[in-house]
């Protein structure tokens, strides 16, 4: 056994890891888990002590370290790549967050974890540097449970045969834990109208390579109308209502010349008086239509309720093979209300109910509005495994199988059909009035429309990782990646008493490979002058069964001239094929949707259409190009500082998309999607995905994190260990899995300096605070729908959302502070205004918009007279929450000089400012 001086133990600052031999698995298996070091006060306060002497047990397990090279070694359950992290969480940076779960956690670090190729996906989730068999099995682990957080680069994703569109976040957890978390929140807007209530509850113990997790949550949400918020709708242009209004035989011709004469106008529409219905009441009563307020009968958000249990179990298997199974099962329902059904009636002239010479129309709301309403049903199950082992010294394998199957259910109301009530006013039934009160009993209800889906995967893969062999520089990483996966999905969709089926499935085979040459090692001595130098070349394959073969080829440099400075350039070429969803989804059509139409008149208008969702089984496979450079900087040794800048380049040929937002340029590429009655107005629309020829976009990323403990560490009561002594090597208990030792990224043997200090961690009696701010510059964002028709600049002018065009700038920010207990956590994000061009409708201006995010917790086990008076309040933790502090909205302004309601500032936020207070208590 080595005994280390004083002065190595002062540069290992807590534990470290190294790759000495294996000891036999036996031996391995027998070693106590890993035990964190005491943090050690300022060494002014500490007097000279002796070096302790080591138990037997630790004597035992002790290895001779020989010369140890500290800048070298990576920390446990590292990703094994020789491409550093973007960015490192410690315990304390992810405890100023005060998120509550991973899955809360990765919320908070959306900026951080945002894909630079414009994917939009999750980001790929590794623990302790390896696969999981899925997101559920980490989704409700609290953050305490981890002991740091690795976010890296989309080019690593490929290390573990994912593609590289997403990034990666390692998730490092504590080597023994254990906890019962149970939690209740509720939120609500400032301007009421909503309540959100959840409960979850979390079970986890971790011992060593052991982990065993349960999870319970419930949610439930009130829904949110239209009447309470303030927005202004248009009178559209069949002017229904409770009351009714009537109008001429077609709409727009004359109603009668006697009422024409008494108004002193050719009157076209006219409301129903509410008493008396001759003709001079009709005249007393003549001014603008009725409009029908519907907002008491429309959902801005929806009624929604959720209910889910997910459990995992992981074990060894025997010294070589680690194994997981996984499940969940949630259960969703949700639903909405689209308004008041409408009747259109046809009252003949000499019926007793009309003072009128000639035959007029009567629109009326039937009062029911269930008659329009949406029920969706959704249950989906999943169960996984994963099988994780070594095959000799240097190689490791994963096999993993997943089973996921989606039922949903919806049923969208169709109103009411007059067909039982025009035949009492045809026959001049003196009991049917059609200025009366109506009941829904005396119509016929309409068939409701329904769709069904049901979905179906198997997916496997195995991954074999390692060295192929041995250059100059180093190991030559290489990953393998086979797979073979099984969907299907059967749908059925009946609308307007006509049923349609669909059935697909897709068989899929596919391959990986990425393979890492060293080139330059400053550590092995190899053209040191090139500092570290790494070329990564990638190629996949996938068969399928409906759309035939696809390739995947990708190349990477890394490198990094000196410690502190590195550089990363890789180029990809993908194709990809459009989702089973995407092409076979259910027809669904949504009534009474409201859009504004360009095109209706020099000052567009809001109108009610029917939206036609589902598959697009004509959907072609697209063709991805991503060019990607960016450079990391830490420009101090002392300090946690990292600032990086990422340029990307991205060509999408045959882009596959959803239906983007109604403008005049849309309608002009893809006039079979909008459907407009004689009359010209808009009716329907086909919003189901639609390939783009091409899609381009370019921009800059930048930005920096920082991280730093502040105030003066408390001393503790009895001296300190020695700030030298013997290092011990412990077992593999740090790890996560059997022979986690035999690789560095995988959690090996631990060394652990006794009365090691933390470095730079936070120490007792100190706070930590963070800081970062990335912004976002686009050079280019550009669609081209068909050929032949003009590209669509959507930073000048075009859009595809909802919420205008794309910005050119965008600011993220974070600010977290802990101290105590106590912490604080603020997200900002501000975006640059935009504007859509019209066409020969009027022009659209979105103004900036700054969001703020506020988010403060207070560990009530904390206060130490607190817990002596109320026992209960240790491991309780209350937390506030404010979402959009300070209430901002997106103002839109028409060059008409009005607001159109779907752009106003109620419809595009509805929820605006929202307040959560939560309780949460943890149990070790």
């Amino acid at each position: 056994m080595l005994l280390v001086t004083t002065a190595l133990s002062g540069l290992m600052a807590g534990a470290i890891q190294t790759a000495p031999a294996p000891a036999s698995p036996a031996a391995r298996r027998e070693a106590p888990p890993q035990q964190q070091p005491e943090p050690r006060p300022a060494a002014s306060q500490d007097p000279e002590p002796a070096t302790p002497a080591l138990s037997e047990e630790e004597r035992a397990n002790a290895v001779d370290l020989g010369t140890v090279d500290v800048s070298t070694t990576r920390p446990r359950g590292s990703v094994d790549s020789d491409i550093p992290p973007d960015v490192t969480l410690t315990a304390e940076d992810i405890q100023s967050y005060g998120a509550s779960s991973i899955s809360e956690l990765l919320t908070y670090l959306e900026p951080l974890t945002r894909s630079s190729r414009g994917s939009g996906g999750q980001p790929v989730m590794l623990v302790n540097g390896r696969r999981i068999s899925g997101f559920r099995e980490i989704a409700g682990i609290p953050p305490e449970a981890i002991e740091r957080v690795d976010i890296l680069p989309e080019e690593v994703a490929l290390e573990y045969g994912y593609r590289a569109d997403q990034r990666v976040v390692n998730f490092v957890l504590k080597a023994n834990f254990r906890s019962i978390t149970a939690q209740v929140e509720g939120r609500v807007p400032t301007a009421g109208g909503r309540t959100v209530n959840e409960l979850e509850t979390n079970l986890l113990r971790i011992s060593g390579a052991q982990r065993w997790s349960m999870e319970l949550e419930y949610e439930r949400a009130t829904p949110l109308f239209e009447s309470e918020r303030d927005l202004i709708r248009d009178p559209g242009s069949t002017p229904y209502d409770l009351t009714g209004n009537i109008s001429g035989l077609p709409f727009g011709d004359e109603i009668d010349p006697a009422l024409s004469g008494q108004v002193g106008e050719v009157a076209t529409v006219a409301p129903v008086p509410t008493a008396g219905f001759t003709l001079n009441d009709f005249a007393a009563a003549y001014g603008d239509p009725r409009t029908g307020d519907l907002g008491a009968y429309r959902t801005l958000m929806s009624a929604t309720e959720r209910a889910e249990v997910s459990g995992t179990i992981k074990t060894d298997l025997n010294s070589e093979t680690a194994v997981t199974f996984s499940a969940s099962l949630r259960d969703e329902s949700n639903r909405s209300f689209n308004g008041l059904p409408g009747v259109t009636l046809t009252l003949p002239d000499g019926n007793p109910f009309s003072p009128f010479a000639e035959d007029v129309l009567v629109y009326r709301y039937l009062d029911d509005a269930a008659a329009l309403g949406r029920q969706t049903d959704t249950l989906t199950s999943e169960a996984g495994f994963l099988l994780d082992g070594f095959l000799g010294e240097d190689w490791r394998w994963t096999f993993n199988g997943e089973f996921t199957r989606n039922e949903t259910d919806t049923v969208t109301g169709r109103g009411y059909g007059a067909a039982p009530f025009q035949t009492r006013l045809d026959s001049g039934d003196a009991t049917a009035n059609p200025f009366g009160a109506l009941a829904p009993v005396d119509f016929t209800v309409v068939a409701n429309d329904t769709a069904r889906s049901v979905s179906q995967r198997i997916d496997t893969e195995f991954v074999l990782t390692g060295d192929l062999w041995e250059l100059p520089a180093g190991g030559v990483s290489t990953t393998f990646k086979v797979g073979a996966d099984t969907l299907s999905l059967d749908s059925a969709s009946t609308r307007g008493g006509v049923t349609t089926e669909r059935k697909q499935s897709r068989d899929r085979l596919s391959g990986l490979t990425n393979v890492t040459l060293p080139v330059a090692s400053r550590r092995t001595g190899v053209l040191p002058a090139l500092g570290d130098l790494s070329v990564s070349l990638n190629a996949g394959f996938e068969d399928l069964s409906d759309f035939g073969g696809l390739s995947i080829l990708g190349a990477t440099v890394n490198w990094s001239p000196i410690e502190k400075l590195s550089f990363l350039a890789s180029f990809t070429d993908e194709e990809g094929s459009p989702s089973i969803s995407q092409l076979n989804n259910p027809v669904i059509a949504t009534p009474n949707v409201p859009v504004f139409d360009f095109a209706a008149g020099p000052n567009g208008e809001t109108v009610q259409i029917t939206r036609i969702e589902g598959g697009n089984p004509n959907l072609d496979p697209e063709t991805r190009r991503v060019w990607k450079a960016g450079i990391t900087l830490q420009p101090f040794t002392d300090e946690n500082l990292r600032i990086n800048s990422t340029w990307t380049r991205t060509s999408i040929e045959d882009s596959i998309n959803s239906f983007p937002t109604i403008t005049s340029e849309l309608e002009a590429a893809l006039p079979a999607r909008f459907t407009r009655d004689p009359a010209g107005n808009l009716i329907s629309i086909d919003a189901t995905p639609l390939n783009f020829a091409r899609a381009e976009r370019e921009d800059i990323r930048t930005g920096f994190n920082f991280s730093k403990a502040f105030g003066t560490p408390t001393p503790r009561a009895a001296p300190g260990a020695a700030q030298g002594g013997p290092v011990v090597v412990r077992g593999p208990g740090g790890g996560d899995g059997p022979r986690g030792e035999r690789r560095e990224g995988g959690g090996g043997p631990v060394m652990r300096a006794i009365g090691g200090g933390r470095g730079g961690g936070m120490q007792p009696g100190q706070g930590r605070y963070m800081i970062s701010i990335y912004h976002t510059y686009r050079l280019q964002d550009e669609i081209l729908i068909a050929d032949g028709i003009p590209v669509l600049d959507l930073l000048d002018g075009a859009a595809t959302s909802g919420r205008g065009g794309s910005p050119r700038h965008e600011l993220q920010g974070q600010v977290g502070v802990f101290k105590d207990g106590m912490g604080a956590f603020l997200r900002a994000n501000w975006t640059d205004d935009t504007r859509v061009d019209g066409g020969t409708g009027p022009d659209l201006n979105f103004s900036g918009r700054t969001t703020v995010n506020l988010n403060m917790f207070m560990d009530l086990g904390a206060r130490t007279s607190w817990v002596e008076r109320y026992s209960w309040l240790k491991g309780a933790r209350v937390q506030l929450g404010i979402n959009n502090l300070f209430d901002s909205r997106t103002e839109v302004t028409s060059s008409a000089g009005d607001t159109p309601l779907t752009y106003q500032p109620d419809y595009l936020d509805p929820e605006g400012r929202s307040i959560s207070l939560s309780l949460r208590k943890i149990l070790f």
